[in-house]
């Protein structure tokens, strides 16, 4: 199973798009700030299972959420109600009362994909711009019979994202 894990998309839909039709995942998780992208995204693409948390630039809504896929417990939620800006105690605390095997957080807009203290990590970073101190980014998660694999991409400088 491909997840694809956006964060961060402030009203760039066009480069959730692109990078929805660059993985062709199963399952998008969009980590908030501008959770209504992600519901741009699901009416583009019906076909594809999307879930979203909000984070601190939406309405109020659910800010985290557990899920179970292909035997594996991912985490998601945006990470300003557990202080991430200032480190990871809270999110992994978290992460491991809910018996998590990954934790997946925004916020930051500063890709992350680590192990600490036996729980995976991943911040896709930010999608929203390439300000030349960061890449636009994303993640993607593959897993299957209980154990996964991390990655994190980036998205062209220019803008200028094509398929093809």
């Amino acid at each position: 199973m491909k997840l694809l894990v956006l964060s961060d998309s402030h009203r760039n839909v066009r480069r959730m798009l692109f990078a929805a039709e660059r993985e062709k995942p199963d399952i998008i998780l969009h980590l908030g700030d501008h959770i209504g992208d992600a519901y741009e995204l699901r009416r583009a693409l019906p076909g594809v299972t999307l879930h979203a948390v909000a984070g601190n630039c939406d309405a109020p809504g659910e800010t985290e959420r557990l899920l179970t896929l292909e035997g594996v417990r991912v985490w998601m939620t945006h990470g300003h109600l557990f202080g991430v800006k200032g480190g990871l105690d809270g999110l992994i605390s978290r992460a491991r009362g809910l018996n998590a095997n990954l934790a997946l957080y925004g916020h930051t807009h500063i890709a992350s994909n680590r192990r600490e203290r036996g729980l995976w990590l991943m911040n896709p970073g930010q999608l929203s711009r390439h300000d030349g101190v960061r890449a636009a980014s994303y993640g993607v998660v593959t897993a299957e019979d209980g154990s996964f694999v991390c990655d994190i991409l980036t998205l062209p400088p220019d803008g200028r994202e094509t398929i093809g």
